[in-house]
């Protein structure tokens, strides 16, 4: 009780609004509607605290985020898309272990930001020339479970990339929701010792996420509700969109922080 009251008066009142905020998008964005969305919420939350104080409160939050929707996402994840991105996002987590102390938010934003513009252009440039039947890109999905893997680990970023591949794969938005959520429980769990080891990880942090805990479930079943009641079309015309959105954030995060 006394290291929640702490924690609670250890931040300002528009760090916890900020903070609430942030963990409504990351939910929203872990059910699937929206996906991307989610690379606003450690910016966002960084603003009022450091980036590592960021990344370290809302570590715990993610985890409660896949618990609450793994029963769901097991029984319909794609396992080939799995099989494809897992085992590059566990090299990219090694990578941003590694690399943690070298990459500053700037040039990480800045990059991220690029890359997914880029690359979304190019995804919706392709949806109009290629023909109706998807097709297995292998290359595309190691490479962006990689990059996924990376910045995941340094930023919690890690849906940009990955949802450029999955954009390609035409999923439906149940499967491509649970293929997603399967994917970050994997990695966010995995970040676990490496981030106590980095000391990004201690009890007042966890009291803060504690605190923030009520609201995992507000955005993750929000993003449900919403998921279900919007056409395949439209889904992934507002993916698309979030990822526009995401990508022009970034860089102006990156050029001008």
């Amino acid at each position: 009780m006394i290291s929640l009251l702490q924690a609670f008066n250890a931040h300002s009142a528009l760090f916890f609004v900020l903070a609430g905020i942030s963990v409504v998008i990351l939910g929203i964005s872990k059910s699937g509607f929206g996906a991307g969305l989610g690379a606003l919420a450690p910016p966002l939350m960084a603003s009022q605290s450091s980036l590592a104080e960021a990344l370290a409160i809302l570590l715990p939050l993610l985890i409660a985020m896949d618990l609450i929707g793994l029963r769901r996402f097991w029984s319909n994840a794609d396992r080939r898309i799995l099989k494809i991105i897992l085992w590059p996002a566990g090299i990219g987590m090694l990578f941003g272990f590694l690399f943690f102390s070298l990459i500053t938010p700037q040039m990480l934003s800045l990059s991220i930001g690029i890359f997914t513009l880029l690359f979304l252009i190019q995804s919706v440039v392709m949806s109009r020339i290629e023909l109706k039947e998807a097709k297995p890109y292998p290359l595309l999905g190691r490479l962006m479970g990689c990059l996924s893997g990376f910045t995941s680990f340094v930023a919690h970023i890690g849906g940009p990339p990955v949802t450029i591949y999955m954009l390609r794969e035409k999923l439906s938005p149940m499967v491509y929701t649970s293929t997603l959520g399967i994917f970050f429980t994997a990695m966010n769990f995995g970040k676990l010792a490496p981030y106590a080891y980095l000391d990004l990880l201690n009890f007042n942090q966890l009291a803060t996420s504690i605190l923030l805990l009520p609201l995992v479930p507000v955005g993750v079943y929000l993003g449900f509700y919403l998921a279900k009641k919007i056409s395949v079309k439209w889904y992934y015309i507002i993916v698309q969109c979030c990822l526009l959105v995401v990508s022009i954030k970034l860089i102006a995060d990156g050029l001008f922080t």
